[in-house]
């Protein structure tokens, strides 16, 4: 186990990042947020007094080298492009994540960094699925350019492990869901859905409902995060989900449960990149990171409900 050592969270501030920032300092490791100039801290107002932050442009390789300051252990969180639009400009897919990853694939190697920790995509590497679940050996076919290039990431930090001793792990997510999700997006199924139920709005579905997806509480991800910090395997590339299946007409269904009164829902044309069904197999991850998640997906959703509204997000949408 990592004793203690310099943690840099590039994309830090964001949902997925500010949750691996909590779970980093409750361990014990000194922590550095590295985002976007002028950006919010909304998610980290709780931890300010006890993380460094940088400001700086992923872009800039001047930035990304200088964060790396001291640095033992990155976590790869930024990503410049959505599954649903990345296929709209693959070109811009390409510079804005392949290139700038690679950039910082060579300044981890200068400065010594120890280990990289990759989100990568479980809902769009793996393409169509041949079976369900979907295990780390089943082939990669992305359909997206989002997927294409999380893919090729892995390959590179394969690559830079075998030629420089670069250490990594690369984390397949399926969906995460709670607590700081921005609800005002296009992406994120449960709060999004939260967000128009909250506020009486019509909830517009692409398809008839049925698209199934693997919804993990973000809480159990953070976890999963820090566990493949602290381990050590021959095994680098490991799902992250909740192994089991919701469909959106199940996600529906749960937050008229909770939320009372009736939810109208729009049913829209089906769109081409969405897959029908993707469950991830998460056994490799239970073996060797000693993870597994704990949240019920209802009392994930009741946590995420009961959260907004304690922020009354519902009364700042436009």
């Amino acid at each position: 186990m990592p004793n203690a050592g310099n943690c840099l969270i590039l994309g830090g501030g964001g949902f997925i990042g500010s949750h691996v920032a909590d779970m980093l300092l409750k361990r014990g490791y000194r922590v550095t947020i590295f985002g976007k100039r002028n950006s919010k801290k909304t998610n980290l107002a709780h931890i300010l007094d006890r993380v460094k932050i940088i400001e700086g442009d992923f872009n800039n390789d001047v930035d990304v080298r200088q964060s790396l300051d001291r640095i033992d252990y990155v976590f790869h969180l930024i990503s410049g492009t959505l599954p649903a639009t990345s296929n709209d400009n693959p070109i811009y897919d390409i510079e804005i994540n392949l290139v700038n990853t690679i950039r910082l694939l060579n300044a981890s190697v200068e400065r010594g960094v120890k280990k990289i920790i990759f989100v990568s995509s479980g809902g769009t590497v793996y393409g169509t699925p041949t079976h369900i679940p979907i295990s780390e050996q089943h082939p990669t076919h992305p359909i997206s350019s989002y997927g294409v290039v999380k893919k090729a990431i892995e390959d590179y930090l394969f690559m830079y492990h075998a030629l420089y001793g670069l250490d990594y792990t690369v984390l397949r997510l399926s969906n995460p869901y709670g607590e700081r999700q921005n609800i005002f997006g296009v992406q994120g199924a449960v709060a999004v859905f939260l967000r128009k139920a909250l506020n009486g709005e019509p909830i517009e579905i692409w398809g008839d409902g049925n698209t199934v997806r693997d919804y993990v509480y973000i809480g159990d991800v953070a976890e999963a995060f820090v566990n493949a910090l602290e381990t050590t395997t021959a095994e680098k590339i490991f799902n992250i989900g909740s192994g089991d299946g919701r469909s959106l007409n199940d996600i529906i269904n749960l937050i008229s449960t909770i939320h009372g009164p009736r939810i109208e829902v729009k049913y829209l044309p089906a769109r081409r990149v969405d897959i029908p069904v993707n469950i991830l197999d998460i056994s490799l991850a239970r073996t060797h990171l000693n993870w597994q998640p704990t949240t019920p997906f209802q009392d994930g959703v009741k946590r995420f409900y009961n959260y907004l509204n304690t922020q009354r997000y519902a009364q700042h949408v436009g």
